[in-house]
């Protein structure tokens, strides 16, 4: 990891009068010796806003989960795995833009006793690095961030660093609960400051990172404390104005056009009702949804063929696209809660008690769920209860003679890939179970292994002497899902 704090903008204003023209005219206001706080916590948590949009981590990882195509410049290369460790600094923007900075952040509320701040930091480091151990393995964490004493920080294993996730998570709560400290209104840009609302999404990070290690008892005792509404979500916050886009519409329509689409990606098949794959039937409508996700313009849209929706009613169109303009991007999400809780139900409690959960889910979609509101206005939703004869052998849900638990926990497994469009989750998904008896089964798009994780950034090999040697491969499966 580099030296440089680069990553937070910080602006002064420099004030005179008359009578003090002189005062502190030696002071260099270009070159501060301290920052507030609260820039530095502000900073962390808009560099927080999307894992690595700058560097195509999110797309990468979209494009080999089955959501997107690459078909332009280097992402058709990425699209069959063309991929070496000089293609993103998803290591240095997580440490660099986040994980440090908050650290930092952290030590100041200390010296002030602010549990708020210190908190809040907290879960969203765990978020930061969870993430990142998924994506790499082993990474740098119980020496990172402290270069003048570690400036090699040993990469530990995938499995102390879920641990100390965890860790980092029980004390993020525990300082949430204590009720002590504040901030300034619109420091925290996800939640006001508001402590129930972080408690919950540290809930469901834990049931998040406990899943990934297939904890899945932990999982559901986490979820079950979990994010309680969709209001409660952690979202990217976006609007219109440039540098606050929705990450992924300025990656399609500004900075990266005609790169990415989603022709033949299999998430498409599932959603389409006129494909064959279509996963719909008489209790499930999903026209709404797949006109959410993906738009199709033919030699109007930007690339000619279908592609993520980037319709945004700021560019005067008629409906919020999934990526639209405006539309922010969930981190941590209600609807995440609710299917770890069917996913972790259907590993380890009974039937009834997994299928009330996946009705749960149901139900929130029913209502409109997470598509915007242009799109359940205008096209058909429907989200029907499953009964047990469902997931009965030969029941709607079970035609391949799976028994009735193995058939409703594919149904969830299912649900969740639909569900994790244009976020990093669903690629983990993917790895995590392909070799599990049931679960989403993607082709690879050349030879025949999918990618097992993402490659350690060139910066991280050249600048840090304790990297992992030999070399994990793109294809090798990281620790945790071996």
């Amino acid at each position: 990891m580099k030296k440089s704090l680069s990553y937070i903008i910080f602006v002064f204003l420099f004030f005179c009068s008359c009578k003090k023209f002189v005062e502190n005219m030696n002071v260099d206001p270009n070159n501060p010796t301290d920052v507030d706080v609260n820039l530095i916590f502000t900073g962390a948590q808009s560099n927080a806003r999307a894992f690595d949009p700058p560097n195509r981590v999110g797309v990468i990882a979209n494009m080999w989960a089955g959501y997107m195509t690459g078909i332009g410049r280097q992402y058709l290369g990425y699209q069959n795995y063309q991929y070496t460790s000089v293609e993103t600094n998803g290591m240095t923007n997580a440490y660099q833009g986040i994980y440090v900075q908050l650290k930092l952040a952290i030590e100041k509320f200390k010296l002030v006793n602010n549990q708020l701040g210190i908190g809040i930091s907290q879960v969203i480091q765990a978020e930061v690095i969870g993430t990142a151990t998924a994506l790499y393995g082993d990474i740098p964490f119980s020496q990172a961030g402290d270069y003048a004493q570690f400036p090699n920080p040993v990469f530990d294993s995938q499995a102390q660093v879920y641990a100390g996730v965890q860790d980092l998570l029980d004390d993020a709560i525990t300082a949430l609960q204590s009720g002590i400290g504040s901030l300034p209104n619109k420091t925290d840009i996800f939640f006001n400051g508001n402590a129930g609302k972080w408690i919950e999404v540290a809930n469901t990070l834990k049931a998040r990172f406990y899943l990934e290690t297939k904890e899945y008892d932990k999982s559901y005792a986490a979820a079950l404390k979990g994010i309680s509404s969709l209001n409660n979500s952690m979202v990217s916050p976006s609007s219109n104005v440039a540098g606050m886009r929705n990450t992924y519409y300025v990656h399609q329509v500004e900075d990266r056009v005609g790169d990415v689409n989603a022709k033949g990606a299999f998430l498409t098949t599932l959603l389409d009702p006129s494909n064959a794959n279509y996963r719909g039937n008489s209790k499930t409508d999903e026209e709404a949804r797949f006109h959410y996700y993906f738009v199709d313009l033919g030699t109007g849209g930007i690339t000619g063929d279908i592609e993520p929706n980037y319709l945004s009613a700021a560019r005067g169109d008629r409906f919020n696209g999934i990526i639209g303009m405006e539309k922010g991007t969930p981190l941590v999400a209600y609807y995440e809660n609710l299917l770890i809780l069917a996913e972790a139900a259907a590993r380890t409690k009974d039937f009834t008690v997994a299928l009330d959960h996946l009705n749960d889910f149901r139900s929130f979609m029913n209502a409109g769920g997470y598509i915007d509101p242009t799109y359940v206005e205008a096209f058909p939703v429907k989200y029907e209860p499953y009964t047990e004869a469902d997931f009965e052998q030969a029941g709607m849900k079970n035609p391949g003679g799976l028994d009735k638990q193995q058939a409703l926990l594919k149904e969830v497994l299912e649900e969740r890939y639909v569900s994790f469009f244009c976020q990093i989750l669903g690629f983990n998904d993917i790895r995590r179970t392909q070799k599990d008896a049931v679960g989403v089964r993607l082709s690879p798009a050349t030879g025949a292994k999918l990618p097992g994780r993402l490659l350690y950034d060139q910066a991280e090999i050249s600048g840090n002497s304790n990297v992992p040697n030999p070399l994990p491969g793109l294809f090798d499966p990281t620790p945790v899902n071996k």
